[in-house]
């Protein structure tokens, strides 16, 4: 494989290749064909809903941010729970049980948490 140098004035400021420089340098090291490939790629993948963003209400982006959080949230406490079934079978029973509380009482705040908000809000 073939060392590429660029001139570091012109990379430095910021000056753009012309295009003909440009494909002959992905021409000579076969690199259009991956890029057309790896465009063809992110365009199948990239879910139709990012193409889209500008069109939704915040309420929309942030109902979706939500649900997509709490299901985080809903498998990091099964992560924690078997951590603490585990605990609880190598004796540590002490351990177990803060992580069994603890994992409780932070999915309680993590599950109400919109409820809590609208709560204080109101005081």
């Amino acid at each position: 494989m073939r060392t590429q140098t660029l001139n570091f004035k012109q990379f430095v400021s910021n000056e753009k290749f012309p295009k003909g420089d440009l494909l002959k340098m992905l021409e000579d090291k076969k690199l259009l064909k991956l890029v057309s490939i790896g465009g063809g790629l992110m365009a199948v993948m990239v879910p139709k809903s990012a193409w889209a963003a500008a069109e939704v209400t915040a309420d929309q982006t942030f109902d979706k941010m939500w649900k997509a959080v709490m299901n985080c949230v809903d498998w990091v406490v099964v992560g924690v729970f078997i951590f603490a079934g585990v605990a609880w079978m190598f004796g540590h029973r002490p351990k177990a049980l803060e992580l069994i509380i603890g994992g409780a009482a932070g999915y309680i705040l993590a599950r109400h948490a919109i409820d809590i908000r609208d709560f204080l809000k109101g005081i």
